[in-house]
């Protein structure tokens, strides 16, 4: 049952990703079928406002269909809000400002609102039975949107804010920044009945998911106390949905993002905004076209079942002691949507010389060590020694051991090679 004192209804998202492609794998249809459901389950709910916190496109410069999809997107979703309902979008880190404010004007006159900078006015103010809601926007804060929020106050003779918001160099952390922003909207909080955030950052504590870069790291970490005050915080750039506080939640991505996101429920978040409780919070789950699975045996085993039907995205990885040369070609028949393999063969490999590369000397041991245990030639030893030199070097590079694919091209340079040599 819905709460009686209920004010605002919300829908909070984030981190579609249009765009984005798993290996050679374009997902635009994965990424239809999500929004779809979205503009359905939008229309039933009739909320006063959608929030996007950001990470709209995979990348900074999206294909021409990624936009064209989001385009379809707003004027699908639109149609389906009531009319006095309000949509905002900021941008994320995988997001070019710019781009994602493009016509933001034409956009705000049919209550899509835009906003691609970090401001000290609220992005839209919302009004219903007597009482006034901020919506305040926080995209994702470099180093340049905070210059430019410090250089806005110029323009606008705002020096006395100017001077009490320091110019952080090239060595300020995201903290810093995001502090000193949120610092000089809280005085103007006292001008509304009810303040909301929506932020593209990462509050320390949260969960991490696989496809959350590991370049997140400790040093972009925010504090869960600057955002203190809010009644709610809609917060994008982790993929897994998740509450920090009763009024602090991240969306998650509405669809899985990488294998390792295959168990968990993907959807957006329905908020009801009261005046005298705690947000009231319901997670709307949404169906994905095609599963993400990872499949775990040895080559053997795999390729001896029949072949399967389903359509889901599969990644391998494969336990053999020793790599599996062309896996990938004869598991497809297997696994018609294959979208790699993973060797833990040559993921040992690169472990044991990421940090500590044999000398030389070691390395012609070692070849002789692998070619009498294995009754290999001089050449096919040398040949394997060169592969775990290439795994070794791929996983420094990529920060991941290497893919089957990639590991196929080298090998047949490799062979051309050996050829020539020969």
């Amino acid at each position: 049952m819905r709460s009686t004192d209920l004010i605002f209804k919300i829908l909070h998202m984030s981190d579609l990703h249009l765009g984005k492609s798993l290996r050679t794998q374009d997902l635009a249809e994965d990424q239809a079928y999500v929004l779809s459901q979205i503009v359905q389950r939008a229309e039933g709910l009739a909320p006063d406002l959608v929030i996007i916190s950001g990470d709209v496109f995979d990348r900074s410069i999206p294909s021409e269909d990624a936009q064209t999809m989001f385009g379809r997107f707003m004027a699908d979703l639109r149609r389906a809000l009531p009319r006095h309902a309000r949509i905002l979008v900021i941008p994320g880190n995988h997001d070019s400002p710019r781009r994602i404010a493009f016509a933001a004007e034409l956009f705000e006159a049919v209550g899509i609102h835009l906003v691609s900078d970090v401001r000290l006015a609220p992005a839209l103010v919302l009004e219903k039975g007597g009482t006034r809601a901020a919506v305040w926007a926080l995209p994702f804060v470099t180093h340049g949107a905070y210059h430019e929020f410090r250089k806005s106050l110029a323009e606008n003779h705002n020096e006395k804010e100017m001077a009490s918001i320091p110019a952080l160099g090239s060595d300020g952390s995201m903290a810093e920044r995001v502090a000193n922003v949120v610092a000089h909207l809280r005085p103007h909080f006292q001008d509304y009945d009810v303040n909301i955030l929506a932020a593209h950052c990462y509050v320390r504590g949260a969960a991490l998911s696989e496809s959350d870069t590991a370049f997140i790291g400790g040093a972009e970490a925010v504090p869960a106390s600057l955002f203190d005050g809010f009644d709610y915080v809609a917060l994008g750039h982790l993929h897994r949905m998740q509450a920090l506080s009763p009024a602090m939640w991240y969306s998650g991505a509405p669809m899985a993002m990488s294998f390792g996101d295959g168990r968990d429920e993907k959807g957006f978040l329905y908020v009801e905004l009261c005046t005298a409780t705690a947000p009231r919070i319901e997670p709307v789950m949404l169906k994905s076209l095609r599963a993400f699975r990872r499949v775990r045996g040895s080559f053997a085993e795999l390729t001896a079942g029949a072949s399967a039907s389903e359509s889901d995205y599969v990644e391998v990885v494969l336990t053999d002691a020793n790599p599996v040369y062309d896996a990938f070609n004869a598991l497809t028949a297997r696994f018609p949507n294959l979208v790699s393999v993973r060797q833990e063969a040559f993921e040992r490999m690169a472990a044991g010389t990421e940090f500590d590369a044999p000398s030389a000397g070691e390395q012609r041991l070692e070849a002789e060590d692998n070619r009498q245990a294995f009754g290999l030639s001089q050449g096919e030893a040398r040949h394997i020694a060169v592969l775990r030199d290439f795994a070794s070097f791929a996983q420094c590079v990529l920060d991941e051991p290497p893919q089957e694919d990639m590991v196929k091209a080298f090998e047949s340079v490799l062979a051309e090679a050996e050829q020539e040599r020969a």
